[in-house]
Order: structure tokens, then sequence, then C-alpha cells
């Protein structure tokens, strides 16, 4: 992992995050589409992320960190939370990492840390290309399939219109209201976003196994996996004597 060039030193605004999250994704070639997958981008960069089934005391989502000089993303959520909090939170320790020692004494860096999160996974000529300049009202069933598309949750939609001032505070304020009287600031309506898995680790063991460096029962106890069970997932149906040639 190693940040880009062209970050500023200093971060005065909250509106100057923009710049930043728009820097990373040149960076990395991300363009300002959805990011399908963004386990696999982080560790594509340089970060590793884990992933515990922990639900904790449900205040605690994640944390970033670095390992032997390496960073390093814990994300800790169960059953409660889904795939669009997931990705928020690992963007918003993301943004630990991308805007440490850079913001001003007076801005918050939680607060700094959310913004990054929303305009890294929602650029803003992406956000303006959907909800167009100036919005007085968000249908849900727009931000529903917004967030589908995105991996965005619905509240968070409404928080981009407001941070780029497609929509005021005080309209912002009233779909707040909304959300509150049904339970969706707790639990948005619909299907839930599917949550992410970590993937790497598993490739990089297929991999060693694939040019012997490891052995097949080694393969199987790293993957934490009954040896039994590990051929029969690595055979996909074939059988052994004919799965290599």
């Amino acid at each position: 992992f190693s940040l880009p060039a062209g970050l500023p030193a200093r971060i005065d605004s909250l509106d100057d995050i923009e710049a930043v999250a728009q820097t990373i994704r040149q960076a990395w070639k991300l363009g300002i589409d959805a990011l399908p997958a963004l386990i696999d981008t982080l560790e594509l960069h340089g970060i590793k992320v884990f992933v515990t089934s922990t639900d904790g005391d449900r205040t605690f989502d994640g944390l970033s960190a670095t390992a032997n000089g390496k960073p390093i993303v814990l994300i800790v959520g169960g059953a409660h939370q889904p795939g669009d909090r997931q990705r928020f939170t690992l963007a918003h320790e993301l943004g630990h990492l991308i805007l440490k020692d850079r913001l001003s004494q007076r801005l918050d860096e939680e607060k700094a840390c959310h913004r990054f999160a929303g305009a890294f996974l929602a650029p803003k000529d992406s956000v303006l290309r959907a909800l167009g300049p100036q919005r007085t009202w968000l249908e849900p069933l727009e931000l529903q399939l917004l967030k589908k598309e995105w991996g965005l949750s619905m509240g968070s939609w409404t928080l981009r219109a407001r941070d780029l001032g497609i929509m005021s505070a005080a309209d912002t304020s009233k779909m707040w209201n909304l959300f509150k009287q049904h339970g969706w600031d707790k639990k948005e309506p619909g299907e839930q976003y599917p949550r992410e898995q970590s993937r790497g680790f598993e490739q990089l063991v297929y991999r060693a196994l694939a040019e012997d460096h490891i052995s097949e029962s080694k393969a199987a106890e790293l993957l934490g996996l009954p040896l039994s069970e590990f051929a029969a997932q690595r055979h996909m149906g074939m059988k052994p004597d004919v799965a290599r040639q």
C-alpha cells in the first residue's frame, strides 16, 4: 500500500474531501462508476481486510490499523450489518488511512471519514448524473434502486444529495423524518444488500496448491476445512484422477 501522489498536505473543509476521493479513484483507475467488489479493490491495493461475524455491542463496525508496517482493516459485523453498511465501513476506514495527519484541527475526523466514504463510493459527478442538480424530494423507491446499483444505503444517498447542494438541509431533514417514522433509519425496506467476503487468501491458497508449493492437506488446513470436504470442493464434481491432467 502506498498513498498516491497529488494528495493535499492539509484539508481545511469537508468539501475538500470530494477531490481527495476523486484522486484516489483516479490513481487506482476506478473511474466514476459503482464498485461491485470493494474488499477486492482494497486488497488489490495492499490493504488486508479481515471480516469477522462477531456482533460486539452493535455500536462498533470496524477499525483500521497497521500490522508490521502494513495497513489492515478489520470489519466487525454479524447478521445485523447489511452489505451497504459493511461497504460504508470499509470506505470509512480507508478514509482514516488516507486522511491521517491531513485534517485541520477544526475538522472532526469521524465526520471527515464519513464524507470520504460517501464521496469514494458515489463520486460527485455520478451523483449529479443520477439525481440531477437540484431536488426537493427523493422518492424512496428511487433511493432503493440506487442502493441496489451502488451498494450505498438509501440514507447515505440523501446525505450525498445534501453534501453536494442538490437538496437543502431542510429538505433532507424531511426525508430523515420519513425514515424515522417507518424505522428505516434502523433497517431500510426491501431486500438487504449482500455482504462481501474476502476471497484473496483463499485464492492464494489455491494458487500455491496449483503450483505444488503446498500439499492438499496443507491447503485444507489453511482454509480450516476437513480434507474430504476440501477435496470435494476442489475437484468440483470431477474424479480426482482426471481433475488435473
